[in-house]
């Protein structure tokens, strides 16, 4: 942790640090767990380009509007105007990947339900078409073509369907678990959006069996998706892997650390499979 940084900390809680141990998770964060005489928490601390990923404001907004559901682990500082986050460190905590229990995917499908069963928006929009152009205007060598991107996109722009707050980033270790609660963590995506785009999130981030579709789906929705919502989730499918795969290679274009290409690639032979 850099010194700057450090000092920040000690100051907030008031106390020395007497370690600090990088946890190695986080893409757009380093992450730290820290521990003073009275404090046993995780330091999140932003790169210095995520300013082009994510909004902060928004996430203190979601992070207020969820507070008493007890969904997040407990914030202790949050500043939007940096991204410094502490939180409470949870012992035994593990990630979807990390927990290996076959109740994995029930306890995710309950886990969005009881996001998404909030039914309250936070008054700014996750726009995922918005958020893709964004992307793409900072990556100078997109993998997908550009007419085959607004291809994808052309059905997602007649989509008009009750919007709640969604995470939209249900990667794995955002997806936490300890022997008897169950956390979604980091919304650093989080804003008003179609549900759909949440359940597309977590099968297409997560590489999930055909098996392990099926199973969270029936999970997820109360009722059984008609025809129509299947033929919607697939094309939120298709847009997730273009959203992110854009995303990926501009992130690899701005750091050129090799995560990212991997990503980018992943992304894009999923797109061709769809």
């Amino acid at each position: 942790m850099e010194k700057f940084w450090q000092n920040k900390v000690e100051s907030i809680l008031s106390e020395k640090i007497l370690s600090i141990t990088d946890t190695n998770k986080g893409l757009t964060n380093k992450n730290y767990h820290v521990i003073t005489e009275h404090f046993n928490v995780i330091v999140r601390i932003p790169y210095n380009d995520s300013s082009n990923i994510v909004y902060r404001k928004h996430e203190a907004l979601a992070q207020e509007l969820i507070k008493d559901t007890h969904l997040n682990v407990e914030v202790l500082y949050f500043n939007p105007d940096d991204g410094l986050k502490i939180t409470h460190y949870v012992p035994n905590l593990l990630t979807f990947n990390e927990y290996k229990d076959s109740d994995r995917i029930k306890r995710t499908a309950h886990l969005m339900q009881r996001l998404h069963q909030i039914n309250q928006c936070i008054g700014v929009e996750f726009n995922p078409i918005d958020r893709y152009i964004k992307y793409r205007s900072n990556v100078i060598q997109p993998m997908v073509d550009d007419k085959d991107a607004e291809r994808i996109i052309k059905t997602l722009r007649n989509v008009n369907r009750p919007h709640t707050l969604c995470h939209n980033d249900w990667v794995e270790g955002n997806i936490c678990f300890t022997q008897d609660k169950d956390y979604l963590i980091d919304y650093e995506y989080a804003g008003d959006n179609d549900p759909f785009f949440d359940v597309m999130s977590f099968i297409t981030e997560n590489e999930l069996t055909e098996e392990e579709k099926r199973e969270f789906i029936n999970e997820y929705f109360i009722q059984k998706p008609t025809q129509e919502e299947l033929d919607l989730l697939s094309v939120y499918e298709q847009f997730h892997n273009l959203l992110w795969c854009t995303w990926a290679c501009m992130m690899y274009e701005s750091r050129n650390e090799s995560i990212y290409k991997e990503i980018a690639q992943t992304k894009y032979h999923a797109l061709k499979k769809t």
